[in-house]
């Protein structure tokens, strides 16, 4: 990737984009809603907005979603 290329993807990034380190402080809620059928887009959106962007937290959430829903949990929804 060239400095012009990594300047450019940059420059995409959403601005509510919470980061990755943010990100995984609340990723567990965020995914115990999904898991629950709800939307927790609507109360994370910078969080959801990660997760367009970052692959492998998109990786961490899907994971934890199939998890839950497979081993139980939800607790917090």
């Amino acid at each position: 990737m060239s400095d012009w290329d990594a300047l450019n993807e940059f420059l995409r990034t959403d601005p509510r984009d919470i980061g990755c380190d943010r990100a995984l402080d609340a990723l567990h809620t965020y995914s115990e809603m999904a898991a629950a059928g709800k939307n927790p887009a609507e109360l994370f959106p910078g969080l959801a907005a990660h997760l367009e962007s970052c692959s492998a937290c998109s990786g961490d959430h899907e994971a934890l979603v199939r998890a839950i829903r497979e081993f139980g949990g939800g607790e917090l929804c």
